[in-house]
């Protein structure tokens, strides 16, 4: 038998990067949450998935929308993570946003953002793995914000090269 709060220790084992992964619902608001399950999937075409729960207040309008963003927080964004994963009813209240041309919010200051439809969704239990092909997408040079058993922290900046 598997100790569900033990096993979520091991995973927490494993650091990730942290994202706030925004979409629109049929009435136009913006609607948020953090994830850090999220990873890229193919690059030609460019797919990622972002998993997210079915009992979040989040998942109806990400399950009903055909376009979605990825925001991958920068490592000064950690109020702002914890501000997308507390109980607040309307996380953009008070907080920076603006639409992208083809119609998903972003959160400026990110390490990177990428605009997306979706390309496809698989039930996995208590979680839908939302698939999306990236449209278009900006990054910067910022150094990404981590996750790891229970603490957020930056990555070392590496060094970039041409």
């Amino acid at each position: 038998m598997i100790d569900p709060k033990d096993y979520r220790r091991a995973l927490g084992s494993f650091p990730t990067g942290v994202t706030i992964v925004t979409a629109f619902d049929g009435d136009g608001q913006p609607w948020g949450l953090t994830a850090n399950s999220f990873t890229s999937v193919s690059l030609t075409p460019p797919v990622i998935s972002v998993c997210v729960a079915k009992t979040g207040r989040v998942f109806p309008t990400l399950s009903a929308s055909s376009r979605f963003a990825v925001n991958i927080l920068a490592a000064d964004q950690q109020e702002l993570a914890m501000h997308f994963a507390s109980n607040v009813e309307n996380r953009f209240d008070g907080t920076d946003w603006h639409a992208t041309p083809n119609g998903a919010p972003l959160l400026p200051g990110a390490s990177a953002q990428l605009d997306c439809i979706v390309h496809g969704r698989i039930g996995a239990e208590d979680h839908e793995i939302l698939l999306g092909r990236v449209e278009s997408y900006t990054h910067t040079s910022s150094a990404p914000l981590l996750y790891c058993r229970g603490t957020f922290f930056a990555a070392p900046q590496p060094e970039v090269h041409p």
